[in-house]
């Protein structure tokens, strides 16, 4: 099992426990939700890789429940 812990300077958007967020993993984008957050930083655990950022957005939003993205990444 993979994890990513980074700390609260690293984080860009609140980290909320249960959520699934991006970032870019290695040549793609991956997927991770957060395990534990704290007031000094968060860890996440792996879920999936994806070859493009706007399918790891997709899915985070279908997974967080926030339905599709309105609008297209620039």
């Amino acid at each position: 099992m993979y994890y990513l812990c980074i700390n609260k300077r690293m984080i860009t958007m609140k980290a909320i426990l249960g959520q699934y967020y991006y970032a870019p993993h290695r040549r793609n984008f991956g997927v991770w939700q957060w395990t534990e957050v704290s007031e000094n930083g968060a860890c996440g655990t792996f879920i999936k890789d994806f070859m493009s950022k706007e399918e790891a957005r997709e899915f985070v939003w279908m997974k967080n429940g926030w339905g599709k993205p309105s609008k297209k990444m620039n």
